[in-house]
């Protein structure tokens, strides 16, 4: 008896502390999260612009949808629940950057909590509680919940549904709520809808689950997703499943041309830039014909199958370069860059956890967890299905970044049975599980990736969105980083050139100009650029008819180039030529109704033209 109630002090002491461990885990992704969201105020990271891609285009969304345009008119071009939630936060809060922020830090922390609990009832509580310390502290899950992307939702959705299983037993509301929570995260993550069968093959060999349990999840989660391909239906009569993206998006990652990360290609993009609508006016144009969204996400899925099949051995490869980049320790960036969060943010550099060292710990704790797989088959699944659907597509950090907490499971329980293992002794044990983590970190940290090209682009997007700001100081100084990452990085010496003419430096601009007429030939996109600098620097001197000649000469090889619109129409009021730059705002508009700054042109325009007598206006010779 005294041994027994001595057994129950110790386990009821043992719950206490692993309580109060959790209750510091929570404080811990709380405030860091809080402290790097406030942190980067003020910074291009929490810009939402047109620099942003992605995130610009579901901010707009959003802005579209609570001005009274819920339904929207067309298929969902991209993946819709990020930006119907964006959406509601605007509502309630505004539309602003930290309220989103906010509520994801919020989110963030409710996932380490369900990141605990599912871990606890698989794996015990110390390796709970590693992993949860681990959530807070691996510092691409704290980059991404400051960032207007739908990482953060992913994680919580994820995390949420395993919860919900693991807890539900046989009460019906919850697997009914566990079925709704995975239909959304389908709707997050459509890649993810083939997990269902293997996780109702998991569930039905579970002692206290019933089938019909089963079957209502299985409905519900079905129902939900039905609500896409339904709702695209009715608004635009055309049966796509999930997004009009999707084939294009298998086509990015399986062409050619394709590197295993998200790469422009010479079919989907023509001249400088990237536009979400320049590329849906591309994609759905087959064969001098504009076709209808299916057909357009046939044909891209075609073309992608295409090369798998006749080019198989290239195929092979790409597969191979995309394990590795999955596997690799570098976070490859799109939309927001780490680096230059990084070296603006303290928090996010203590949170020192990286991909590479949590799949180093992960690897021992998934070969010691396969004997209880019988618990453990979810989080298994989960990492399967998020690496697949890298496969399939392309690599991306923001894409891989929902493996982590499940690998953050394994890694806790690795990381708890090398512990165990030393204070008991079994040196033997410890030293093999240490060994492959180290041999895992070093092969990830040694993955070669294109890092120069990473930083250039990264630094340049800091300069751009500074520039947009109207900060030169800022921008000059980040552009000339990513010109000391890489020299011939031509897009960056374009914005040097841009940022130098804009204040008034105008013989530097000529200097960088020059560099940028030898680096930027060599491609199609740098001859643009080239071009469209020595229109800017023909402003600078105030020679128009140079600089509307040269716009001219652009916008006659790419007539969608909007930003050539832009700043052909913003010459042209320079010169007091209101009807032709009127001409040439309205048309900027109408290739890119994210142009806010050509929009607030137009109005300043239209305001001018109102005020002048009505009498027929002569267009300059």
């Amino acid at each position: 008896m005294p041994k027994k109630r001595h057994s129950s002090q110790a386990t009821e002491r043992t719950g206490h502390d692993s309580s109060t461990w959790l209750l510091v885990a929570l404080a811990l992704t709380f405030l860091i999260r809080l402290w790097f969201i406030l942190g980067m105020r003020g910074n291009p990271f929490s810009t939402v612009g047109p620099q942003m891609l992605d995130s610009y285009y579901y901010h707009r969304w959003a802005i579209d949808v609570i001005s009274g345009n819920f339904w929207g008119s067309d298929v969902f071009f991209l993946r819709p629940l990020y930006p119907y939630l964006l959406a509601l936060v605007y509502a309630v809060f505004g539309r602003h950057v930290l309220a989103v922020q906010m509520v994801q830090t919020i989110l963030a922390t409710a996932s380490c909590l369900l990141l605990y609990d599912a871990t606890r009832r698989i794996f015990g509580r110390r390796p709970a509680v590693f992993a949860s310390f681990g959530f807070a502290l691996t510092g691409i899950l704290v980059f991404y919940t400051g960032t207007l992307l739908y990482v953060e939702l992913t994680v919580f959705l994820s995390l949420l549904f395993l919860w919900l299983v693991l807890v539900a037993a046989q009460r019906i509301w919850f697997w009914i709520a566990a079925g709704v929570c995975f239909g959304l995260l389908v709707i997050c993550r459509p890649e993810v809808l083939p997990l269902l069968p293997f996780l109702l093959a998991w569930l039905r060999h579970r002692p206290p689950v019933h089938r019909y349990n089963l079957a209502a999840m299985t409905v519900a989660a079905l129902v939900v997703v039905a609500l896409v391909p339904i709702r695209n239906y009715i608004v635009a009569r055309d049966p796509v499943l999930f997004t009009a993206h999707s084939g294009i998006n298998f086509y990015y990652g399986n062409n050619p041309a394709a590197d295993g990360t998200w790469q422009p290609t010479s079919e989907l993009e023509r001249g400088p830039g990237f536009s979400h609508e320049r590329l849906k006016r591309i994609s759905r144009t087959i064969d001098g014909r504009q076709v209808s969204w299916s057909a357009a996400s046939s044909y891209w899925t075609r073309r992608g199958i295409g090369f798998i099949t006749h080019q198989p051995g290239r195929y092979v490869q790409l597969l191979g370069r995309k394990l590795l980049l999955f596997l690799s320790n570098y976070e490859v960036p799109n939309d927001y860059y780490p680096e230059t969060a990084r070296a603006a943010s303290l928090p996010l550099r203590l949170a020192f956890l990286s991909f590479g060292l949590v799949l180093a710990l992960a690897l021992p704790g998934m070969f010691w967890a396969w004997p209880r797989r019988a618990r453990a088959l979810p989080a298994y699944l989960f990492v399967a299905a998020y690496l697949v659907s890298a496969l399939l597509f392309y690599v991306l950090s923001r894409l891989r970044a929902p493996v982590l907490p499940f690998l953050l499971m394994f890694a806790g329980f690795g990381l708890s049975e090398i512990v165990g293992s030393l204070r008991q002794r079994r040196v033997t044990h410890a030293f093999a599980g240490i060994a492959i983590a180290a041999v895992a970190c070093a092969v990830s940290v040694l993955i070669p990736v294109q890092r120069r090209t990473y930083s250039a682009q990264a630094w340049t997007q800091a300069g751009n969105i500074w520039l947009s700001e109207r900060q030169v100081g800022p921008a000059i100084e980040a552009l000339n980083r990513a010109l000391a990452v890489q020299p011939n990085a031509y897009a960056a010496r374009y914005s040097l050139v841009m940022a130098l003419a804009g204040s008034g430096r105008v013989e530097q601009a000529e200097a960088e100009f020059e560099q940028l007429a030898k680096s930027g030939t060599s491609s199609v996109e740098g001859r643009a650029l080239v071009r469209l600098a020595a229109a800017r620097i023909a402003i600078a001197r105030r020679d128009f008819t140079q600089a509307i000649a040269l716009y001219r000469q652009d916008l006659a090889e790419y007539p969608d180039n909007a930003e050539a619109h832009y700043l052909l129409g913003l010459v042209y009021v320079s010169i007091d030529s209101l009807v032709q730059a009127h001409e040439q705002l309205t048309r900027t508009l109408a290739l890119d109704p994210g142009q806010d700054a050509a929009r607030d042109a137009l109005k300043a325009v239209e305001a001018r033209l109102q005020q002048r007598p009505q009498t027929p206006m002569s267009r300059p010779q």
